[in-house]
């Protein structure tokens, strides 16, 4: 079982789940967001069918499908003296455990799979063959030709291992938050995750495919609250190679080299690059990782400071939603920039937009990714939580930035 909410996953024995299953999830607590549960198998090995001639033609395109990064099972320490304190919101423990690697198939929909003579194909294959006669995947002379009446849809395949993993337990307090599900969660985790894994291989001078990262929230209740969450590093060879375990005894100086790596990019990119976060093994989480963001969190998570948003992303940030709402031209309501608003018993608001409707004023403003409902501006703080006669209204910055059509969708339904 698994979620998309939070990146949590599990698997368990046929008596202790049902196929199509949901469940809340034990990590984030949303309910029934945990499944629907999948077959699960171990494929022993693959091999490519005698029956079907091999295609090297470059207009030969085969549905893709990719593995999951492996995910932690195991739950928290049941010795809270266990782990390893850094500071006051930084801690890690050691471990050797299991994690989990399993493929969906394209599109999330599984493989079908002939139970009979071990034919395999995706779920979203146009023409399926597994559940009509088909030729065996395998050389057979006397009976090449299976039924095919004996197929199972949407099994996942997968595998687990052991290995050596370092839990890295990080705690924010209000306003900051990580609640899970949250894009801006997503992108500041995996940055992190991301600029601890490039700190360390360098650190401890090993190959960069010998250490990976994932992250998920932290089994207790300030994680299904946003205020803790957990990046486990773990060595990518199977039975471990002890690289984790040095990262934990140098975590100090790996955050600290990790923020370095997020601060000071060569290029000076505005989100990554291949100078400094990208490459081609994190190739599909390209788009989420903002190396500003995740500096931001570090710099929290060791110094204190409060992340707030950089001037220049939230000037940009403003014009870009109040350009996309004049644009899209809603009947009876007017956009401005920049207005000045008399609040009484608060004084004067500097709005960033101002949206008018039929003598009704709305204030719109943007938050940073991880302090929602927080604005730096003292005023406009006081006046989302007391304006009252005016309502204000923040948008995520990282929201306007990579999905503003959503943005301004969020706008008309708070006008109403």
């Amino acid at each position: 079982m698994a979620t998309d909410m939070c990146h949590y996953a599990k698997t368990e024995a046929y008596g202790e789940a049902e196929r199509g299953e949901t469940r809340s999830c034990p990590a984030c607590g949303s309910e029934g967001s945990f499944g629907p549960a999948l077959n699960w198998l171990r494929p022993p090995g693959f091999a490519h069918p005698p029956a079907v001639d091999e295609e090297t033609s470059p207009d030969d395109q085969p549905a893709r499908s990719y593995a999951t990064r492996a995910k932690l099972v195991a739950g928290e320490p049941a010795d809270e003296a266990s782990w390893r304190p850094t500071n006051d919101r930084i801690r890690s423990y050691y471990e050797r455990n299991y994690l989990l690697v399993s493929n969906t198939g394209p599109r999330g929909d599984g493989y079908s799979y002939c139970v009979k003579c071990g034919l395999i194909e995706p779920t979203a294959a146009v023409h399926h063959q597994t559940n009509q006669p088909h030729p065996k995947p395998y050389p057979d002379m006397r009976a090449p030709q299976c039924a095919g009446d004996r197929a199972t849809r949407a099994l996942v395949l997968g595998t687990d291992f052991i290995s050596d993993v370092l839990l890295i337990s990080i705690q924010v307090a209000p306003p900051i938050s990580l609640r899970p599900g949250l894009l801006a969660t997503n992108v500041a985790l995996r940055t992190v995750a991301e600029a601890i894994t490039t700190a360390a291989t360098e650190l401890l001078g090993i190959e960069a495919g010998e250490l990976q990262a994932e992250y998920r929230p932290a089994l207790t209740e300030l994680g299904r609250l946003g205020l803790e969450s957990e990046i486990y590093v773990y060595d990518t060879l199977s039975g471990g190679a002890g690289f984790a375990r040095r990262v934990g005894d140098r975590l100090q100086e790996v955050v600290e080299r990790a923020l370095r790596t997020l601060e000071f990019c060569p290029s000076g990119c505005d989100r990554s690059c291949y100078r400094c976060l990208r490459s081609f093994r994190n190739r599909f989480e390209h788009d989420h990782l903002d190396r500003h963001l995740g500096a931001s969190l570090l710099r929290y998570l060791l110094r204190g400071e409060e992340p707030v948003l950089d001037q220049q992303r939230f000037d940009i940030a403003c014009n870009r939603i109040f350009a996309d709402l004049t644009r899209s031209v809603i009947d009876g309501v007017q956009f401005s920039s920049q207005q000045d608003v008399e609040l009484p018993g608060i004084g004067t608001v500097r709005a960033p937009v101002l949206a008018e409707s039929g003598g009704a004023r709305y204030i719109i403003g943007v938050h940073g990714p991880l302090t929602p409902d927080h604005v730096s501006d003292p005023i406009l703080q006081e006046a989302k939580e007391f304006g009252g006669a005016v309502p204000v209204f923040l948008i995520d910055e990282i929201i306007i930035a990579r999905n503003l059509p959503e943005a301004s969708r969020q706008v008309r339904m708070f006008i109403g």
